[in-house]
């Protein structure tokens, strides 16, 4: 089930709320508006779009027995499904550790996945993304954000590209389910700046290094230039401009 909403707060917190207050969903139930008032990313950041312009829209599943620990490839099927969209509408796109979606070196669309749990296991996963499609300009003070108009020159039906992204999605959370390591496989495959030697900063500073790997619980492994791996969790690491 799909639903629409002119005007929101924001589609994850009102899935939450929602959640957190008794009402029930099913596997999958989607709500997607044209204006979020208070939309925001990891950690609080705002997260800027046009009036109906873009993508913004969350999904609510409940993974069946899923620890906390191994919430991970969660966040790689609907990265996978926003790249399998979009690598059918122009070249270049990879995926950003952990879940950004990037064109070249263009932030296009951001994911914000927030959970449930009972006990150590997920019971409810609201998964939120927004994806910039028909915007032209960008106002904000965010560094690198582009759209898919911008690169392509096209307009797109938001419904239309909603559709796609969640059919995508349920076939991979499926995968995922049944085969993790092959949907890890096809995560690292997509993978921005992977065996590629680029600049990074850390709490001790600036180092050149190169992504070796990520663990099945999502960390980041880099192997620096004295061959030392250093191998963070979210936030731990920044990825440098590419001069």
């Amino acid at each position: 089930m799909i639903t629409h909403l002119d005007i929101c707060v924001s589609t994850n917190k009102m899935l939450l709320d929602d959640l957190r207050t008794g009402i029930t969903y099913p596997d999958g139930y989607t709500i997607y508006t044209s204006f979020q008032s208070s939309g925001y990313g990891q950690i609080g950041n705002h997260w800027e779009s046009e009036s109906g312009k873009n993508l913004l829209f969350s999904m609510v599943i409940h993974p069946s027995e899923v620890h906390a620990s191994e919430q991970f490839f969660i966040s790689e099927a609907i990265a996978l499904a926003i790249y399998e969209y979009l690598r059918n509408e122009t070249t270049d796109i990879t995926i950003k550790w952990p879940n950004d979606i990037y064109w070249k070196d263009k932030k296009i669309a951001g994911i914000l996945i927030e959970n449930n749990l009972a006990g150590a296991f997920i019971k409810d996963c609201v998964i939120g993304v927004g994806l910039n499609l028909n915007q032209e300009v960008f106002t904000s003070d965010a560094p690198n954000p582009i759209s898919l108009t911008n690169i392509t020159g096209n307009a797109y039906n938001i419904a239309d590209v909603l559709n796609k992204i969640r059919n995508n999605f349920l076939r991979l959370y499926s995968l995922g389910v049944t085969d993790r390591e092959k949907l890890h496989s096809m995560y690292m495959k997509h993978l921005f700046r992977f065996g590629v030697n680029a600049s990074y900063s850390d709490c001790n500073g600036d180092f050149f290094g190169k992504i070796t790997a990520v663990s099945p619980d999502g960390h980041i492994h880099i192997t620096d230039t004295d061959n030392k791996e250093r191998i963070y969790a979210f936030k731990e690491v920044n990825f440098k401009a590419t001069p």
